[in-house]
């Protein structure tokens, strides 16, 4: 109990930290998306809390090219707040440290800010469309739950293009559900791998069973087009299955390495452990079982919780709509 509320009260400070930065800069706070977006000083900008940082996103271009990535990796070097600059096509990533206290987080954003915009400003880098480098009629824009830099033209094509992807994956039916299966499986076997690593290790690690559990859900989603409730079973399902494996599998090395003293005999172990473990002594028995349980228990307990919070995750309303008006804004070039 004492975990959720301190998450819970986490997630509350983290939208208290946007919406006064939001406030300071007159951007807007979105609350559906936990963002605040808008523009300053000539730039629209967007930031959110993403991985332990708060991520400030732009869209630039440079003479009508992308921005040097060379100068975009220099400025984490110059701004001292900024932990990370991320650069792909137009759109620049900066990823800025929090803070001790509530007001710290807020002083490193604007902070940070203020210093990314007088960098871009001296550089000649302005705000652009994040898919055609265009400076024309760019605005903000939310589409599918996440703020984006288009113009209408490329927001209206976008938010068709979601939609008929959506409806595409509603219409799937059995036979999505047979490809999430077959992706659930592959993404299980992928993360049985990390699993079987670490236990070769000597580890019974939480790792991995979040490993597992998100290259399993990953694989359902990749191939079903979307994660729905029959995709709950059939992750649990796979995920014993796998560490069942992964657990019988890691034994045949240990007897095979034991007995024969190398790993030459691993299938044969594989093959026949349980008429292995019924001729030895009850403590080699036992200690196969034990093993079992724990890695079963350590990956079916994050991976049930990552399973569920991933379906409510998709479950959840991703909402599409022009964060700003045209009142809103007058950019000069």
């Amino acid at each position: 109990m004492h975990f959720f509320k301190y998450h819970l009260q986490g997630g509350e400070m983290k939208n208290k930290i946007l919406m006064e930065v939001a406030d300071t800069f007159g951007l807007k706070f979105l609350e559906d998306i936990n963002e605040a977006a808008g523009i300053y000083e000539n730039y629209f900008l967007s930031i959110r809390f993403v991985n332990n940082f708060y991520q400030c996103c732009f869209s630039l271009s440079q003479m009508g090219n992308y921005p040097d990535m060379q100068y975009i990796k220099a400025l984490r070097k110059e701004i001292k707040p900024v932990q990370g600059m991320e650069i792909s096509g137009y759109l620049v990533k900066a990823n800025i440290k929090g803070g001790f206290t509530a007001k710290g987080c807020k002083q490193n954003i604007l902070d940070s800010v203020v210093q990314l915009i007088s960098h871009f400003a001296a550089n000649g880098l302005a705000s652009c469309s994040e898919v055609s480098g265009s400076m024309d009629g760019v605005s903000l824009y939310c589409l599918n739950g996440q703020s984006h830099f288009f113009t209408k033209e490329e927001y209206d094509q976008k938010r068709t293009e979601q939609e008929e992807k959506n409806l595409r994956d509603e219409s799937r039916g059995p036979v999505g559900i047979l490809l999430g299966i077959f992706g659930a499986i592959v993404g299980a076997f992928l993360g049985a791998i990390a699993v079987f690593l670490f236990s070769r290790m000597g580890f019974v690690t939480l790792y991995g069973g979040i490993i597992m559990a998100a290259t399993t859900v990953l694989g359902y989603k990749l191939f079903a087009g979307k994660f729905g409730i029959i995709g709950i079973p059939v992750t649990i399902l796979c995920l014993a299955a796998m560490v069942y494996l992964v657990n019988r599998l890691d034994f045949a090395f240990l007897l095979s390495e034991a007995y024969f003293g190398s790993f030459e005999h691993v299938i044969e172990c594989f093959q026949y452990m349980k008429e292995i473990l019924a001729e030895e002594v009850e403590e080699v028995g036992m200690s196969y079982t034990r093993n079992l349980w724990q890695l079963m228990i350590f990956t079916l307990a994050t991976g049930i919780i990552f399973t569920i919070s991933t379906f409510f995750a998709e479950k959840k309303a991703k909402p599409s709509y022009p964060i700003l008006d045209e009142s809103d804004f007058n950019i000069q070039y």
